[in-house]
């Protein structure tokens, strides 16, 4: 419609320019004069028509390529904004996620160095509790040892206390069956002077056998006596051995049971 309208506008003027031509030339002339003026006119008019056809044509045609030109800027403008913009959040996107990045890089260091402080320190309390366990272990056990210790100590005691009680006994047997054995042998010889005396008062000698017999007598049971008082002293000294060795072993048993007692009461508080 753009180029139809100044061509319709140009045509009416050189139409009614070339109507008065005409007019003009058939006032003026003659039928075959006019008739080729009018032809004539009707060539230019239809000639300067086509060139104004083809000016109007022109301008059309550069009007349209003004025009696909401007959409095609346009459209280049708009695709280069539509670039920058995508390559605009593009770099956005990467900025974010770096900096994502970098906050976990940072949280997991952090969480690493947390860590790692733990660790250290449940170790530091782990070697605190071993420290105090092993010392709580070795103060109970050298508890312990120090009452079996003192218990050995004083059974100790109390077993020189009953040697030397014993030694004490031994020694008064000792005495006591020497004393015995010199009234015996004193006894003894007074007893045959005493028989000899009366043998000969009655005129039987020792060797005669009743003489014989009757030392004999008086011997023998002087040393059966000897024998009773021997087995009766061995008695007496075998009961000392005996309630030593007893209190010995009395003591062994109770050193026994008192380690054995130690012993389950530190497995059982210890494990």
């Amino acid at each position: 419609m753009g180029g139809i309208t100044p061509l319709v506008t140009t045509a009416l003027p050189l139409a009614n320019s070339v109507i008065g031509t005409v007019r003009n030339a058939s006032a003026g002339q003659s039928g075959a004069a006019a008739q080729q003026a009018a032809q004539q006119a009707a060539q230019q008019a239809a000639a300067e028509l086509e060139y104004k056809r083809q000016q109007d044509a022109v301008q059309a045609a550069a009007a349209q390529a003004a025009l696909e030109q401007k959409y095609r800027e346009e459209a280049a403008a708009a695709e280069r904004s539509a670039q920058a913009a995508a390559a605009a959040r593009q770099q956005q996107a990467q900025l974010e996620a770096e900096a994502q990045a970098r906050q976990w890089s940072h949280d997991a260091e952090l969480r690493q160095r947390e860590e790692e402080l733990q660790r250290q320190k449940d170790e530091a309390a782990a070697a605190a509790a071993a420290a105090a366990r092993a010392k709580e272990m070795d103060d109970y056990r050298s508890s312990q040892e120090q009452t079996l210790a003192q218990l050995r100590a004083s059974q100790e005691e109390a077993v020189r206390a009953k040697e030397t009680d014993a030694q004490t006994q031994l020694a008064q047997l000792t005495a006591a069956a020497d004393a015995a054995e010199q009234r015996r042998l004193a006894a003894l010889r007074q007893a045959v002077s005493k028989t000899r005396a009366g043998l000969g008062a009655r005129g039987v000698t020792a060797q005669d056998g009743s003489g014989e017999a009757i030392l004999l007598g008086l011997t023998n049971s002087s040393e059966t006596e000897r024998k009773d008082a021997k087995a009766t002293d061995q008695l007496k000294r075998a009961a000392i051995q005996q309630s030593l060795d007893e209190a010995k072993r009395r003591n062994l048993l109770e050193l026994s049971q008192l380690a054995d007692r130690q012993r389950l009461e530190y497995m059982s508080k210890f494990f």
